[in-house]
């Protein structure tokens, strides 16, 4: 028989040992309790401020920002890099047949920029450097007085791995975040397909792999799809709000804001959340990396007059001089041009390059910050002389001197130069390692140095040494000596 015995109020709350038992807290937020008293409340103590006047506002800190502009330009397949940057030594020792070699036009037209740089001033590249960008105020003469004038180099000399296409994937390309800190943490890596550096496999980077523009460095930095609709930077901040506030009503009741690193865990989570909303606004890539939405650099050049890379270029290594990226890693194809035409093919490709450092220098200026960057190949051509050829540097058909490039050779500096820009004053005095046959112009490398891995990690090691004043970071260093490629930082190293 079932007897039914009717209960009170008293009977219900009680859980005695005669009444069944009642819920633990936890069993209560199990059951859902918590949830569904924050969703009915959360709007009002987000409406009446509750909920910033009980834990307290987030506090999002500045960005941290590492000045000083850190890039790469790796020319694949080896071009006649003599007649570009060459030291002061191998200036020193310029024969009629050294130049020829080197396919410049010899020691009268040589022209030092800086401490151990030197240029041909009548070759594609040199004069190009000389020219500057287009509407510099104060034309060439104010740009070398100006800019060139705070320049040096310094470089590993020597053949330190095969020409063409079985150099490539030797590790000649890197990277430098994040032991260079940005706002963004990240490098820009500029159809740099080739295989890394063994130390800069794995690091933060967003890849541009297709034609060089504003659009599409900014796309990069864009939401996927576009921010559009109700997916915008409004809505966004919306979302952040409602989040913030969510893990603010829930930290008491879960206790985190009695943990230890839990009240900065939060705030460290709400200010990424904040961070979502400027990558929403459809402008962000664009402010970032179309120059003309950039005083200091539109009022450095006349845009009209740069070709869409060019302006690409001049954005994105600005924006790593001040900080908001990391390195700016360029790979340009096509190189082994032993055989082609001095002016349809060689002379073009040369002002390309020296264009870029162009856009580099310019972009350290407008920054008022210190730069360096990296120029490497896999292969090294040997010239016949040069060429007298009209070519175009940035609009203007001009006589130069043009390498006739004649085959495979040893090489000035395969494993890399680094060029520095000093806003303070002249570069500092770097070295050139290996030494130079004072016949032929070929050199033999340093084999306290002895291979381009550890060439590679001394010029990245030297960028960050110059930029930090003299300091490389520990985790810099850490990282190289890891991936085997920093044991001699005091040859490797050229500051």
């Amino acid at each position: 028989m079932k007897i039914n015995v009717k209960k009170n109020w008293k009977d219900l709350v009680d859980s005695g040992a005669k009444h069944a038992p009642g819920l633990t807290r936890r069993e209560m937020l199990a059951r859902g309790m918590a949830t569904g008293a924050v969703s009915v409340m959360l709007p009002e103590m987000i409406a009446s401020g509750f909920i910033k006047q009980a834990f307290g506002a987030i506090n999002c800190p500045a960005p941290v920002r590492n000045p000083g502009a850190i890039a790469q330009i790796f020319a694949e397949g080896g071009p006649t890099m003599g007649a570009r940057f060459i030291s002061e030594a191998q200036a020193a020792a310029m024969t009629v047949g050294m130049a020829s070699n080197y396919g410049i036009s010899g020691q009268a037209n040589l022209r030092r920029l800086g401490p151990n740089l030197v240029i041909d001033s009548t070759s594609p590249f040199g004069a190009t450097i000389l020219a500057g960008p287009n509407g510099y105020p104060g034309g060439a003469a104010a740009w070398q007085a100006n800019v060139l004038s705070k320049v040096s180099g310094g470089g590993h000399l020597g053949p330190f791995n095969q020409d063409d296409g079985a150099g490539v994937n030797t590790g000649l390309v890197a990277g430098i975040s994040p032991f260079k800190v940005s706002q963004m943490g990240k490098d820009i890596k500029i159809r740099a397909n080739a295989t890394p550096a063994a130390f800069a496999r794995g690091l933060p980077s967003s890849s541009v792999a297709g034609a060089l523009t504003t659009a599409s460095l900014a796309g990069v930095f864009s939401l996927t799809p576009a921010a559009n609709g109700l997916i915008n930077a409004d809505a966004m901040t919306a979302a952040s709000d409602a989040s913030n506030a969510l893990a603010a009503a829930f930290s008491g009741i879960f206790k985190t804001n009695e943990r230890k690193g839990g009240a900065q865990m939060l705030n460290n989570a709400g200010c990424g959340f904040y961070g979502n909303s400027a990558m929403a606004d459809p402008n962000y890539g664009a402010t970032l990396f179309n120059p003309a939405n950039i005083a200091a650099l539109s009022s450095k050049v006349t845009l009209a007059q740069l070709s869409a890379a060019e302006q690409a270029l001049l954005a994105a290594y600005y924006q790593s001089a001040m900080g908001v990226a990391g390195g700016i890693i360029s790979q340009y194809g096509g190189r082994d041009y032993h055989g082609n035409n001095p002016q349809t093919d060689i002379a073009p490709k040369d002002i390309e390059e020296a264009r870029a450092i162009v856009m580099f220098l310019a972009a350290c200026e407008a920054a008022n910050a210190k730069g360096a960057m990296i120029y490497t190949s896999n292969g090294q051509a040997i010239a016949d002389g040069a060429l007298a050829v009209t070519a175009n540097i940035g609009g203007v058909a001009t006589a130069l001197n043009a390498p006739v490039a004649a085959g495979d050779a040893g090489g000035s500096y395969n494993a890399g130069l680094i060029l520095f820009y000093n806003p303070a004053g002249a570069g500092p005095q770097a070295r050139f390692t290996g030494t130079v046959n004072a016949t032929s112009g070929n050199a033999v490398m340093d084999p306290a140095v002895g291979s381009s891995a550890e060439a590679m990690a001394g010029l990245y090691l030297t960028a960050l040494s110059f930029i930090n004043n003299g300091s490389i970071p520990a985790n810099a260093l850490n990282a190289f000596k890891a991936a085997g490629v920093a044991r001699n930082t005091a040859a490797s190293v050229l500051l």
